[in-house]
């Protein structure tokens, strides 16, 4: 079976930051998708956030970022081709596998 990676890179509102990554951390685990690495980064505006999932049918991804879209809180969903290195000064959680 082929697995299917890609990132995804976000911002995130200040408003209510932690219920959207919630948000965002439950349309990944309904669609049952893999989560690679999360990493948070503070910024002045709120948060911008780098996910790489992986899954073996393609189209569940193409979902995942659909359903993300229409989450309230999320700003310009951008495909990354890896994750990209935190930049000096912010500060970055990672969970990865």
């Amino acid at each position: 079976m082929d697995i299917t990676q890609k990132s995804y890179r976000f911002r995130i509102e200040p408003d209510a930051p932690i219920a959207t990554l919630e948000a965002v951390l439950a349309v990944v685990r309904r669609l049952n998708i893999e989560l690679r690495s999360l990493r948070v980064s503070a910024m002045p505006h709120g948060l911008e956030v780098q996910l790489r999932l992986a899954v073996a049918d393609e189209d569940a991804l193409t979902l995942c970022r659909m359903r993300l879209h229409n989450l309230i809180g999320i700003l310009s969903i951008r495909e990354m081709p890896a994750l990209v290195a935190s930049s000096a000064g912010a500060s970055c959680y990672q969970l990865a596998t």
